[in-house]
């Protein structure tokens, strides 16, 4: 692959002294330097020679920092060749373990935040996965002071704090970034990367989808930022992923693909069907979608078109309880903590028009396999 793991611990004596970005006092690399480490990790894993004390330097004079945390975008004003790709935070809802496993399969590792300890409360900290390996990820985690060598470090017996990998990542930042002048990308990885193209997998905008789908530079939809373009009912999309074909029309998947334009970044999949590369684009227009997570509430739609696929919906911040019968003073089945998936056990057309409507009742599945009533306001759409 492009990258060759470089390993740093933030603890190394060289630089652990040193604040990070514009922190406090006691923001230091070696306490909380783990992010910016694992971005050093990255840049000279692909050619790019920065240590943690160089980068924070460097970052530090281009306003590369909000305090001491980095601003992820900020790394391209110092290597214009180097894109954020994606920036997801998942705290609340399962990780794109897909999208990661399309990254490193790309030779593109993934900076990832996990809970570091099992303790209550929540300890953060990132790593760099950069392989995968069966059910799981090899990383490099800068905090131990002492070099990896060949010996391979695993996530999950690590940080997974006994939850799934799905569960376990809780961030995760995708760069692009190409080899640096002079360095050798193995055929492999070129054909992998470029399959999708030359075998002309595509896909088109379903006709259905008469306001357009949105082209992300990640699958985070509750802002617009991330928004790089807007395909029109009826476009022709080129598939970019080698699994590509298999998630066009998936409820809940994303895929990147590039438009006619030439913009490339994730688009909603289950607004697409599969396409031959001959087929004619719509001429009609789309701008990008303003409502917040607009693609999740189509989504949904589809799943009540189809019949066939489940409704999930999310506790919002600040939890919920599942009673017995729609009304709060009959008997509580569950209390859910926000973030927890619950399963839609009533019509999926009704359902879907009630999500967020405060004083509205869906039925649900609860975490604990009981069934029964929640307040729709207290719902987002999974």
């Amino acid at each position: 692959m492009t990258f060759q793991p470089v390993y740093y611990s933030q603890q190394d004596p060289q630089w652990k002294g040193e604040i990070v970005g514009f922190g406090e006092p006691g923001d230091t690399i070696g306490t909380v330097g783990c992010a910016l480490t694992c971005t050093a990790m990255l840049l000279s894993g692909h050619g790019l020679p920065e240590t943690p004390g160089s980068l924070n330097e460097k970052l530090k004079s281009v306003g590369g920092f909000a305090g001491g945390a980095i601003r992820w975008e900020s790394l391209s004003r110092l290597y214009p060749q180097v894109t954020l790709k994606s920036n997801v935070s998942c705290v609340a809802s399962d990780a794109p373990l897909s999208q990661i496993d399309a990254s490193i399969a790309a030779g593109q590792p993934a900076l990832v935040m996990m809970d570091s300890s099992p303790a209550a409360g929540l300890l953060t900290h990132w790593v760099l996965l950069y392989a995968r390996e069966k059910d799981d990820y090899l990383m490099l985690d800068p905090w131990p002071h002492k070099t990896h060598g060949k010996k391979k470090m695993h996530l999950t017996p690590q940080y997974s704090q006994g939850n799934p990998l799905r569960r376990s990542i809780m961030h995760v930042v995708v760069y692009e970034c190409p080899p640096a002048a002079g360095a050798t990308v193995p055929s492999s990885v070129i054909h992998a990367a470029g399959r999708a193209k030359r075998r002309g997998f595509h896909a088109r905008v379903r006709a259905e989808a008469t306001w357009g789908v949105n082209i992300r530079s990640g699958i985070d939809t509750s802002s617009m930022e991330n928004i790089l373009a807007a395909a029109p009912a009826g476009a022709l999309l080129t598939l970019l992923e080698t699994d590509g074909r298999a998630k066009v029309g998936a409820v809940n998947e994303w895929v990147r693909v590039r438009d006619e334009k030439g913009n490339e970044g994730f688009c909603a999949a289950w607004h697409l069907e599969p396409a031959e590369a001959a087929a004619a684009p719509s001429a009609s227009k789309a701008r990008p979608l303003t409502g917040p997570a607009r693609e999740a509430t189509v989504s949904s739609k589809t799943a009540a078109r189809r019949g066939d696929l489940k409704l999930i919906v999310v506790v919002k911040t600040g939890g919920a309880r599942v009673f017995k019968a729609e009304s709060a003073r009959s008997g509580v089945l569950a209390r859910e903590k926000a973030g927890a998936n619950l399963l839609v056990v009533e019509p999926l057309e009704g359902a879907i028009r009630k999500i967020g409507l405060g004083g509205r009742w869906l039925t649900v599945k609860a975490t604990n396999g009981e069934r029964g009533f929640i307040d729709a306001g207290a719902v987002k759409e999974g």
